[in-house]
């Protein structure tokens, strides 16, 4: 009786996450149905000219057990090809698989755009975790074919993509940057950068081998400026940080969202960063970011939304766009 009421909550639980994360959407496909299918693992198979035709045909959502793969463990892939129309244009776009037991790493027309859990030989799992990952707008062809491929990693008992909701979806209009920073960055715990990793941004640490971790972390890159936009006004986006951050440039401080050093906002984690910048802090050439995050519980990190450099100008344009046509 104890694991019936057990896997009854973690049901409840799942179908609650699901629900609270789901959108009002422009338009969606729906990815249900046949994709391509192999066991083993392979980085080749990420890329979009890989030939799959002599994979195996397998129903997503549902566990592999079901279909062929009983008492397989390990790794395996999925791939599918999908049309993505008109409408999807300067939206956001996003990918959401559903649960996937264990382990994920997301690629879109062979570039990676999204992992929960961690992969052997450090394996843990994620499969209580809702994937759903933004997808950037310059990887997207529209009207042609597009390429999706899962690299997945099951330890024990089911496997695959599993259950849930699985589609592309359109939300609002969606911002584009001068110079986008989604993508990897250099990452650590602690409140100073030590150069002891990388994470995918955005995306929350827990599904990133930061599982239950409460606290500081630092997020830094360097990155190229031009001349020409150098000289521009300019604003740093930041995407949804759950909880506080504050930004630098150059090591020169830029503003906060939040209070690293004070009391909790319960509603700060909702806030999606817009960081005005001082004029003459962006230098032509190399620039060092470096944004600072404390976490109080739960889900922490750069977690969703779009993330850097863009005039002010076309920053303007965007929210003239977005309001026009909400």
């Amino acid at each position: 009786m104890k694991n019936i009421i057990q896997i009854i909550c973690v049901l409840v639980f799942l179908l609650l996450s699901e629900v609270l994360l789901a959108e009002s959407y422009y338009d969606e496909i729906s990815l249900q149905g046949k994709w391509k299918f192999s066991i083993g693992d392979d980085m080749q198979w990420a890329e979009k000219k890989y030939d799959d035709t002599s994979w195996d045909n397998i129903y997503v959502p549902s566990r592999w057990e079901e279909q062929g793969y009983q008492g397989y463990n390990g790794f395996a892939w999925y791939r599918k090809n999908v049309v993505i129309p008109k409408s999807f244009q300067n939206r956001i776009v996003f990918i959401e698989l559903g649960y996937i037991d264990d382990v994920d790493e997301v690629y879109f027309n062979g570039e990676l755009i999204g992992r929960s859990g961690s992969f052997p030989p450090f394996s843990e799992t994620a499969y209580n975790s809702f994937r759903r990952y933004s997808i950037p707008k310059h990887l997207i062809n529209i009207n042609e074919d597009n390429t999706i491929a899962v690299r997945a990693f099951d330890s024990q008992l089911e496997g695959g993509i599993v259950r849930g909701n699985v589609r592309i979806v359109a939300a609002e209009i969606a911002i584009e940057p001068d110079i986008n920073m989604n993508g990897q960055w250099d990452f650590n715990t602690g409140i100073k950068p030590n150069n002891s990793g990388r994470i995918l941004v955005p995306g929350n640490w827990e599904n990133q081998g930061f599982f239950n971790y409460d606290g500081f972390a630092v997020y830094y890159k360097t990155v190229n400026v031009s001349s020409q936009l150098a000289n521009q006004k300019l604003i740093f986006i930041a995407g949804r940080i759950d909880d506080d951050d504050q930004l630098f440039i150059n090591g020169k401080f830029i503003g906060e969202t939040g209070d690293l050093n004070g009391n909790y906002n319960t509603d700060m984690h909702l806030e999606f960063r817009n960081y005005f910048i001082p004029e003459g802090v962006i230098k032509s050439g190399k620039n060092y970011i470096e944004i600072k995050v404390l976490d109080r519980g739960g889900e922490g990190g750069i977690l969703e939304g779009t993330i850097g450099l863009i005039s002010q100008k076309n920053f303007i344009k965007y929210w003239r766009m977005k309001r026009q046509r909400k």
